[in-house]
């Protein structure tokens, strides 16, 4: 409930106030005391808990000088005034107005619209109300009208006087401003109390400076941090304060840390933090209790300080770092988004989860559209790593030169793949076109970062490899750098083509159409016998992406429940048409015009290993020769 307090100069606005209805959410009380005496009683009201306090004229100017509550000031209106001129109209006699600006100004205008002669007295105090009175007594007044001070001044000389009263408008005028006034001040109380709230739940401390080097204001973590309570600090010099401390400052401003330092003469630690990059600390004893000082200057209005322990910057660093990779490519997928087939069964998924918590390089491979991004993603999703960025690098998308400044940077920058990627994951897709010299300083990094695991320590960030090449095959061409193949071939997972799961099609369909059902809003049940038997035919190529498109573009379309050999039909003769042109140009390249027998028979040797996953045994059977002829084939 809100309290006001209308400290009437004249027992009339008491009693006027009585006979105005209130809002039921504030109560009003009234008191009557002009000038001194209002002021004696605003100050025993501000000890009351009152919300608001109206008054008028000289009275409420000087009680908003004095006391902390907000002050309303009864304005004399135009209707005052002209009740006023109203009443003395007629009047034989010279009439003289004497007040404060707020109630002289307009009365020329009222008094000549009613056609009456008015001498108007401007005061500013009401010491000089009997000076003003004097003169208009001098000047022929002999009816005054004015503000209480003004009528006691002029009674009191002698002269008659008329008390310019404030009317039902003006009041409940004053009640309206008093309530908004007091509305917005409780919302700014709870917005004081709720950004407190707000400061003191950061896990880093925030001390406000003022531009003499006063404290305004320190949060709890900030207290914590530097060994005082946070209410005792407000007020102390920020000098005063950094030098009861015994945790050694250290501040983000290069130039001047090392006299800025508290507590040591070091000059090896360094904070550095600039617009384009996280901030780094770097210091000789890692457990040494350090915080991090960064500043915002706010110029005339002060300083802003955020202390930041050292234990918390690393992990500030990978938040930041994880929240800007995660906006170019966002590492969404788990484990349960694959459909298991017999390849993709619980052993295999055991497998990878298993191999997800260990910290050495992996390989996928496969063909492409068989879900290596999304492997790697999993992976990445379900490692100790996980809090950390995924960044992402397609090395056939890039020139040599490229590949060896996105991954290493420049020697002016510090924005290398490799160091975006601390504390996550690095995956590199289509690894076999990384020129030759960035495949052997990538391994000479990946030798480096784990030679980690021989002090049972972390690396310094995970690395996921994948490919649809055969890189033994690329090793023994000279292609492939062996050190880097021997680093990834420990840990390796093979995705099968759609072709080789034909037979679990229906249940591969299936799940497909129920998350499409999820994502897009679409009805479509299943797919009829002979739509699925038509999709067995068909080799997929992008595999299980390409499957996935097909699935897509026949939702769009189709108006029915299920998928239908007419739905999709068009689709997969357009494909095939596609393909049977893409066909007839690899046959021309691989026969080519001056390639030996010999040399066509390895490729296709290499095809065949390649589409059955690496699985030498099934090689062997579906080109109709025995594993020794097939081993002795591949040898170079």
């Amino acid at each position: 409930m809100l309290k006001f307090l209308l400290i009437a100069p004249y027992r009339g606005m008491k009693d006027l106030l009585e006979d105005i209805p209130t809002a039921p959410d504030y109560e009003v009380h009234a008191e009557v005391g002009d000038l001194k005496q209002g002021l004696n009683i605003a100050r025993t009201a501000e000890l009351q808990g009152y919300d608001i306090i109206i008054s008028r004229g000289g009275t409420a100017q000087l009680i908003r000088s004095q006391v902390q509550i907000p002050v309303i000031e009864i304005t004399v209106n135009g209707y005052d005034i002209l009740r006023s001129l109203t009443l003395v109209r007629g009047y034989r006699g010279t009439i003289g107005i004497i007040g404060f600006p707020n109630i002289v100004d307009g009365v020329d205008t009222i008094a000549e619209l009613l056609d009456i002669q008015v001498m108007t007295f401007i005061i500013h105090h009401e010491h000089e109300a009997e000076a003003a009175v004097n003169k208009a007594k001098e000047l022929g007044v002999d009816l005054v009208i004015g503000d209480v001070v003004t009528v006691v001044v002029a009674e009191h000389a002698g002269v008659r006087a008329i008390l310019i009263t404030s009317g039902r408008e003006a009041l409940q005028e004053s009640l309206l401003q008093a309530e908004q006034m007091a509305r917005k001040r409780q919302a700014e109380a709870h917005h004081r109390v709720l950004m407190k709230s707000i400061l003191d739940a950061l896990q880093h401390g925030v001390v406000y400076v003022d531009a003499e080097q006063n404290v305004k204001f320190c949060n709890e973590q900030a207290g914590r941090q530097l060994g005082v309570i946070a209410t005792t600090a407000v007020n102390m010099k920020w000098a005063e304060l950094i030098a009861s401390t015994s945790t050694s400052l250290i501040y983000t401003d290069v130039g001047r840390s090392a006299d800025r330092t508290k507590g040591a003469d070091r000059t090896d630690r360094t904070a550095v933090r600039s617009r384009t990059d996280s901030f780094k600390l770097q210091w000789a004893n890692p457990t040494e209790d350090l915080i991090l000082v960064i500043e915002h200057s706010l110029a005339e209005q002060g300083t802003i300080f955020e202390l930041h322990e050292s234990q918390a910057i690393e992990g500030l660093e990978r938040r930041a770092r994880k929240v800007r990779e995660d906006r170019l490519s966002p590492p969404r997928s788990r484990f349960q988004q694959f459909v298991q087939t017999d390849h993709i069964n619980d052993a295999y998924m055991d497998k990878a989860k298993r191999w997800s918590k260990q910290l050495y390089p992996i390989l996928i491979t496969g063909e492409p559209g068989t879900g290596k991004k999304t492997l790697a993603e999993a992976l990445h999703n379900d490692s100790p790593y996980q809090s950390g960025p995924f960044v992402l690098l397609d090395a056939g998308s890039c020139t040599t030169e490229q590949q060896d400044q996105q991954l290493f940077g420049r020697l002016d920058q510090d924005s290398s793949l490799l160091r975006r990627a601390e504390s996550g994951t690095l995956h590199i897709q289509r690894i076999e076109q990384l020129s030759l010299p960035v495949q052997r300083k990538l391994a000479a990094a990946l030798q480096a970062s784990h030679a980690a695991l021989i002090h049972d320590d972390r690396p310094p960030f995970r690395f996921i490899a994948s490919t649809a090449a055969d890189l033994a095959h690329q090793v023994n061409l000279g292609e492939f750098d062996q050190q880097l193949h021997v680093q990834l071939q420990i840990y390796s997972l093979h995705l099968p083509p759609l072709r080789s799961v034909t037979a679990e099609l229906d249940h591969i369909v299936f799940w497909y159409l129920a998350e499409m059902n999820r994502t897009l809003g679409s009805q479509v049940l299943g797919i009829k016998p002979d739509a699925l038997n038509r999709m067995t035919t068909y080799e997929w190529p992008g595999n299980f992406a390409e499957l996935q498109q097909v699935l897509k573009l026949i939702i769009e379309t189709c108006e029915g429940s299920f998928i239908t050999l007419q739905h999709l039909q068009p689709i997969l003769d357009s494909l095939m048409n596609k393909q049977d042109k893409t066909t007839n140009s690899s046959l021309e390249q691989l026969i080519g015009a001056t390639r030996t027998l010999e040399e066509i028979e390895a490729d296709i040797i290499r095809f065949v290993l390649e589409q059955e996953g690496f699985n030498q045994s099934a090689t062997a059977k579906r080109l109709g020769m025995n594993r020794t002829t097939l081993w002795r084939k591949l040898s170079p």
